[in-house]
């Protein structure tokens, strides 16, 4: 409620008398009430006539908010309000999906270890499984191809950016610091091995 409007209001109008109206219930702002009629009203302060007894003064500041409201309807005033809207609480934001589990498998025993370089590379050209635990996983640059080295390796795998938005729910990042055996073709790049992956299920995190 806006009484200094209220009070502006009043104050244009000087004193206003009531002449006919009937008992209404009014209440204060302590939750007190009691039953009058409005007989007149200054700046500021209203007069109530009451059943019995004396008129009672009060100032208009000590009537509850929806007692002033109805004091404006009685004095016949209106002023702009603006309606109270309720600010809808925001939507609750769905959590971010999660990564599908990696599979998870028993080392095979003819997987070679990612430290093995030597025998990686008698491998060249064929396809092979090698075991290792992850060191390290990098996006290239603005390609967005991935490379995920060994722990005490040269050998690395390396991941096309079309391999993984072909794969959305796939998140190798998911991969970090596991030990995780991968089959595939060994291949060379500038000198160095490596194993393209060219499907998820080429890589599988090995059981402790």
């Amino acid at each position: 409620m806006n009484r200094p409007l209220l009070n502006l209001s009043l104050y244009l109008l000087s004193t206003i008398c009531i002449q006919s109206q009937t008992l209404e219930k009014w209440t204060l702002t302590d939750g007190r009430s009691f039953e009058g009629q409005v007989k007149s009203v200054t700046p500021g302060m209203v007069i109530f006539a009451r059943a019995s007894g004396p008129d009672a003064p009060l100032e208009i500041a000590q009537l509850s908010e929806l007692s002033q409201r109805r004091l404006m309807v009685v004095l016949g005033l209106t002023i702009p309000t603006t309606p109270n809207r309720a600010i809808p609480p925001p939507a609750p934001t769905a959590p971010p999906p999660s990564a599908p589990p990696m599979n998870t498998t028993v080392r095979d025993p003819g997987a070679i270890d990612a430290t093995d370089i030597s025998m990686i590379d008698s491998k060249f050209g064929l396809r092979c499984m090698v075991i290792g635990k992850i060191s390290k996983i990098t996006t290239l640059g603005s390609t967005g191809h991935k490379k995920i080295n060994f722990e005490n390796s040269e050998f690395y795998l390396f991941i096309k950016k079309r391999i993984l938005e072909a794969n959305p729910e796939w998140k190798p990042e998911t991969m970090a610091n596991k030990r995780i055996q991968v089959e595939g073709e060994v291949a060379k790049y500038q000198d160095q091995l490596q194993i393209q992956i060219t499907a998820p299920n080429q890589i599988n995190v090995v059981e402790p």
